[in-house]
């Protein structure tokens, strides 16, 4: 991802992406009926499918990445795994993880496992 300034701007354009992707889907599911139904339609899996599907491949991605050289396999991972909490704050209930009527606790968490993903990988790198 490169190296000082590059590498902190490939990060915050990760983390931007996902909070652009938590808010689009939050839009597109706002209701966790809707979401249930739409998932359970797909293949016949389970709701919490997806998103636990989606952790786990990213975790799979993240761990290739530590032992490879460049970083893009870290932050595709974490973002995975970022991705995949997110999906299952939607599909639990959007409004369960607004802790103490703060609206903005759903959107922290997953940028928060994004940060301590990276920030492993940075000081596993050095």
């Amino acid at each position: 991802m490169g190296s000082g300034r590059a590498k902190m701007w490939t990060y915050l354009i990760l983390a931007v992406v996902l909070v652009i992707g938590t808010v689009v889907g939050n839009f597109a599911l706002n209701s966790p009926e809707t979401a249930r139904e739409g998932m359970d339609a797909f293949l016949g899996l389970p709701p919490y499918a997806f998103p636990a599907i989606s952790i786990v491949v990213g975790l799979l991605v993240f761990l290739f990445g530590l032992r490879v050289e460049t970083d893009w396999p870290e932050g595709i991972g974490a973002l995975m795994v970022a991705g995949g909490i997110a999906g299952g704050e939607i599909l639990l209930g959007w409004e369960t993880f607004e802790l103490g009527g703060l609206v903005v606790v759903p959107y922290v968490i997953p940028v928060a496992v994004f940060l301590v993903l990276m920030g492993y990988s940075i000081a596993r790198s050095r």
